[in-house]
């Protein structure tokens, strides 16, 4: 039963992130990123960051794509080694739960990057630029997944 749950689980944030990272219709995956990276410099134009400030503040960003980066690539190899396993005419139990264990360890430190990538933004910005920014940042996010 516990299993079950995590997978459901593992599933949901899957089916999350892909929702989040799919690019606008229209775009390729690549021109999605390149959407974002742009958005994020438009965001900061708003704020009149000096460019040292700017300059900080996008290489933030840059380290912590970098290492989201490294997690999906662990992430797709682990899915499609799980896929293989559940697909077996006798799944072995002990390799599932490996793989739904590395898995999830591998969502929580995607889920940290992010939380770890605000912490060191909100560093470089003034409490007025933090605000401005979380909410432009809000509204992008809200046009971007039509809500």
């Amino acid at each position: 039963m516990v299993q079950k749950f995590t997978l459901q689980v593992v599933i949901a944030v899957m089916l999350l992130l892909v929702g989040l990272l799919l690019p606008v219709p229209g775009q390729t995956r690549e021109a999605g990123a390149g959407n974002y990276a742009e958005q994020r410099e438009q965001l900061l134009d708003g704020l009149k960051l000096s460019p040292g400030k700017a300059k900080a503040f996008m290489s933030v960003g840059g380290h912590w794509d970098q290492i989201r980066q490294d997690l999906f690539e662990g992430i797709k190899t682990n899915e499609a080694d799980l896929e293989t396993a559940l697909a077996a005419p006798q799944p072995d139990e002990n390799k599932i739960n490996r793989l739904v264990n590395a898995l999830v360890v591998a969502h929580d430190q995607l889920f940290e990057t992010f939380k770890s990538q605000r912490q060191e933004e909100m560093a470089v910005l003034t409490p007025v630029q933090r605000g401005k920014f979380l909410l432009d940042l809000k509204k992008w996010h809200e046009e971007r997944i039509g809500n």
